[in-house]
Order: structure tokens, then C-alpha cells, then sequence
């Protein structure tokens, strides 16, 4: 795959030339991009340097999200260091990170810390809360026989608040520690959404349970599955968490996919060694809808037949599945009341910020700037 590198808004990017027929014709037809190089502390460092103004807003919201589930920043902050011991046993090296970002940004420790754990979203007792950043997503995988050519893709559309399309980036961390990660993702995370250097693909969806949350958040086990080897060990590394991060997560690599549901009271590990599969935000096990919040609950009650449109829509085009398949089965508008692909200003609290579709032996990730839809696709890889 021809991969070309030059500078957009004083960074480096890295682009695919075989993305389709999209021509870029202005910086906001992109997400920016960094490229972040060397030890732990350092790759911190020039992440909150380059993007500490997103940081802080990123924090701010976070602070306000657990003040109003009755938390103050005093508190909130405390909270997330009680669990500074947990997240270490997962990655002790994420804390000279954090610790750079923290100094890039202008911020303490304990703040970077509390954007990994978002302190107080579904905590304080039984009952659903909403976490600061929801996400209405979609997921997919097309493996072995599925795919055109027998190669693995899996992807995803990104719902979030429309807001979030001025304030997600792309990264190339190439840690001196561990694989090089290609992510989309919120400033300040330590794990967004994406690829490694093994090919180890990694996407996820909201899950809501009755009972609330558990002391993660999604971006330390985003991160912990984008550090693994293959799909497999993924999956390993979250089966031996202490109570990991609520939600749904599709991991895939260049021979298989899985698919994992977790909520505090359990998780489902699904294999897919051939065909495709599509997930959303509700759970579909069995051995977990008792514990499920109800959709009355949920903030997207129609996810199952989401869920649903892509799955069959996938099945019909199995066999001959590509990069372009992927991109015109995300940008599916025509689903009510929860289409695939959804718009901006259409009165839906929810807009389609990103597609992302990846080729775990090419190391590469397509994303979209905005719904799928607009065509506004750019290639990266590793």
C-alpha cells in the first residue's frame, strides 16, 4: 500500500492513495493528526503540547458530568486516584504517560487521570447514568470467506454529540515500549478507537446496565486490547481485568474477530472465524439482558434493529465485501427510527462523527470525517 507523508496544520500525516476518488479540498475535511514518537513520558508530553486546549475542554466536561451525578471536582479527582493502583496493574508504563500529558497540558496528574477513569458516570448506587460521552455506535467484522479477497476487514460508525466532530483527532503513538497505535480518538485518552502494528484491530459501543458501571471507563481497556499481539490475546488481557469497562468491544486481527459484551455482572466472548458480524449498543447474550438496562432506559431503545439492518445488509453482500462495500453499508441513512449512518441537525441527539473501517494485515484505517455518507474517507497506516 503507497503511503505518502506532509504536513497539514504544522503536523505529519500518513495517507493512502487507494481510498477512492474523494478529493481533499480543505483542512476540515479531515480529522487532524499527530504523530506522537519515543518513552512513555515523552509520547505524553507531545500529546498534551498539541492538543492541550482540546484536553482541558475534554476535562471540563468531565469535571461537570461528575458534579452532576453529585460529585465536585475535589471529590471526583480523589476518586480517580484510588484507582491509580488498578490501572497500573494493567499498564505501568501508563503513568509516565499521563504524567506527560499532564505537563504538556498544564494540568495535574490526578485530571489526565480522571479523563481515563471519568469519575462518577453509572457510580454512587444502583440505577442507569449516563456516562459524559455516550456513544450510539454500530460494529462490524467480515472475515475469511466473507471478505473479496479472504482478508479481514471490521469497522464502525462513531455516534457521539455533533460537537465532537470539532474535537476528535488522529494519532500514530510509536511507544519505544510497546506496538506502534493508529487511533481515533478524544484528546487526552490514552485509548481511542483503531489499529496496532500486529494488526490488531479494536472498536467500541456503549452498553447500559441496571446496575450502573464499574470502576473503568472505556479508554483504558481500548488501550490495554490495542497494546496486544493478536486478537486473541485481546481478548485474554480483558478476561483477567478486575471488573473491566462496561460496553461492547469488537476486536479482529488478519484470522478472526470477536466480539465482547460486558456489564458488572458478566461477559460474553463471541468468536467469528468466518462470515460477518454486526453489533450496536444492546447487548444480545442471553446470560446478560436480565441485567440489561431496559429500553426505556437506554438512550437508544431502537438499537437492536440497527443492529439488525447492518447484519442483514452484510449478509447479502458476503463473499464480496471490500474497503468500498464497507464504506457504502456504513453509509446506510435509510433505517428508522436508529439508521446505520446518521446525519447532523436532523433533530437526532446522535450524528455519525466518524466511519472507521480497518485492514488488519495492511495495517491501514480508513476514516471519515462526518457520516460515511459525505464521502469524506482518508486512508492512514502504520
Amino acid at each position: 500500500m503507497a503511503c505518502q507523508f506532509w504536513p497539514v496544520v504544522g503536523v505529519s500525516t500518513v495517507v493512502d492513495q487507494d481510498v477512492g476518488d474523494d478529493v481533499m479540498t480543505s483542512e476540515t475535511s479531515h480529522f487532524p493528526f499527530a504523530e506522537f514518537v519515543g518513552a512513555p513520558r515523552d509520547i505524553g508530553t507531545q500529546h498534551g503540547e498539541m492538543f492541550g486546549d482540546l484536553i482541558r475542554l475534554q476535562l471540563s466536561e468531565t469535571l461537570d458530568a461528575a458534579r452532576a451525578h453529585g460529585l465536585t471536582p475535589e471529590a471526583a479527582l480523589a476518586w480517580a486516584r484510588d484507582q491509580l493502583s488498578r490501572v497500573e496493574l494493567i499498564g505501568s508504563h501508563w503513568t509516565e504517560e499521563i504524567q506527560g500529558v499532564a505537563h504538556g497540558a498544564g494540568l495535574t496528574f490526578d485530571e489526565v487521570l480522571a479523563l481515563q477513569l471519568r469519575p462518577g458516570s453509572g457510580t454512587g448506587g444502583p440505577g442507569l447514568r449516563s456516562p459524559p460521552m455516550p456513544e450510539g455506535c454500530t460494529s462490524f467484522a467480515a472475515i475469511g470467506s466473507a471478505t473479496v479477497d479472504h482478508r479481514s476487514l471490521a469497522g464502525q460508525n462513531r455516534d457521539l454529540g455533533e460537537m465532537y466532530m470539532d474535537r476528535m483527532v488522529v494519532t500514530l503513538l510509536r511507544s519505544d515500549d510497546g506496538p506502534a497505535n493508529l487511533m481515533h480518538s478524544v484528546p487526552g485518552e490514552l485509548g481511542g478507537t483503531g489499529l496496532n502494528s500486529h494488526g490488531v484491530a479494536v472498536f467500541a459501543n456503549s452498553l447500559w446496565a441496571k446496575s450502573g458501571r464499574t470502576w473503568m471507563a472505556p479508554p483504558v481497556l481500548r488501550r490495554a486490547m490495542l497494546e496486544a499481539g493478536s486478537a486473541a490475546e485481546a481478548v485474554a488481557c480483558v478476561e483477567a481485568m478486575d471488573q473491566p469497562a462496561v460496553g461492547n468491544f469488537l476486536v479482529a486481527d488478519a484470522e478472526r474477530a470477536f466480539n465482547l459484551e460486558i456489564l458488572p455482572e458478566g461477559l460474553v466472548v463471541v468468536a467469528i472465524d468466518d462470515g460477518v458480524y454486526a453489533h450496536a449498543n444492546n447487548c444480545t447474550d442471553e446470560s446478560l439482558l436480565p441485567y440489561e438496562a431496559t429500553e426505556r432506559q437506554r438512550p437508544l431503545p431502537f438499537s437492536e434493529g440497527r443492529r439488525q439492518a447492518l447484519q442483514h445488509a452484510l449478509e447479502c453482500e458476503s463473499g464480496s465485501i471490500d474497503v468500498g462495500v464497507c464504506r457504502r453499508l456504513l453509509s446506510d441513512e435509510s433505517g428508522r427510527p436508529e439508521p446505520v449512518c446518521r446525519r447532523a441537525n436532523t433533530g437526532d441527539p446522535f450524528t455519525t462523527v466518524a466511519g472507521l473501517i480497518a485492514q488488519p494485515d495492511d495495517r491501514s484505517l480508513h476514516i471519515s470525517f462526518g457520516p460515511p455518507s459525505e464521502g469524506k474517507f482518508r486512508g492512514y497506516c502504520i
